[in-house]
């Protein structure tokens, strides 16, 4: 069995990876591993990585299908390698799902998305913070949020709402704070006659968007919310065929009894200024 790869011939490959055209400069590449080291020092790194990825990953194969090959100052991953990444997997899965519009999906496109989307286990390269990886990162949760939103919103349209109710979840549990994510779950939950959870998700929305944004949930959130405790939701329907309720029953009570309160202050504050002193 290979050694395992160490933490530094890891960065490099992933790094070469996660590149354009796979192919990565010396020189930037030892920038990004060692931006601390001195030139000698990071050559000696970049070495010593090299040599622990052959020594991993080409183990029985002749040099010239060396997993990574050199070219100049170059470094590549060898194009005659045959190699299944399941980043680029994804990343190709969520480029089809951002641009495709409501209903453009069939259902043998759908699965594969979804077999996709099964591929994501967390943050890209988990463990490094160096900065090489931190855009590409945020780049590769940025689609992975396009992913789940998209397969959550076909299966609703579709009428599919387990299905559409796990893939909203699992975009929250990605970013929790995805407040499109919280509105739909509140839906979906009314469409499946569970108003309890439906209502549940509002108080969670409002938590997590002031405990990790400092911010309130949006009119569209409150509104729905409303609906919901109303009982005015229609049981079925999208976020694009649900009209929010512009004056819902419960606001309009609320109102109602603000007027009387303000109503009971005035009468009590006319006697005190009328009582004798």
């Amino acid at each position: 069995m290979p050694a395992p790869l160490l933490r530094k011939a890891q960065d490099l490959l992933a790094l070469m990876l996660i590149s354009p055209e796979r192919s990565v400069l010396r020189e930037s590449a030892a920038e990004a591993l060692w931006p601390d080291a001195r030139v000698e020092t990071s050559k000696k790194s970049m070495r010593q990585a090299l040599w622990q990825i052959h020594r991993t990953a080409d183990d029985g194969v002749q040099d010239t299908r060396r997993l990574v090959v050199s070219d100049g100052d170059a470094l590549h991953i060898n194009p005659d390698r045959r190699l299944w990444v399941d980043v680029a997997v994804f990343m190709e899965a969520a480029r089809v799902a951002q641009g495709v519009g409501p209903g453009a999906l069939d259902a043998a496109e759908l699965t594969r998305l979804a077999r996709a989307a099964d591929l994501y286990r967390g943050p890209l390269h988990t463990g490094c913070y160096d900065e090489w990886c931190l855009i590409p990162r945020a780049r590769f949760e940025d689609r992975c949020l396009t992913l789940l939103d998209t397969l959550s919103r076909e299966h609703e349209r579709r009428g599919e709402l387990d299905q559409a109710i796990t893939w909203a979840q699992r975009l929250l549990d990605v970013e929790p704070a995805h407040e499109r994510s919280h509105r739909r779950l509140m839906r979906l939950y009314v469409a499946t006659g569970d108003r309890t959870r439906a209502l549940r998700q509002l108080h969670q929305c409002r938590w997590v968007l002031e405990h990790e944004l400092g911010v309130r949930p949006d009119t569209r959130t409150e509104e729905l919310g409303a609906a919901i405790i109303a009982d005015r939701l229609p049981h079925r329907g999208t976020e694009d065929d649900v009209t929010p309720v512009a004056e819902p029953a419960v606001v309009a009570a609320l109102r109602t009894e603000l007027t009387e309160l303000r109503r009971s202050v005035d009468a009590i504050g006319a006697r005190l200024r009328d009582a004798p002193v």
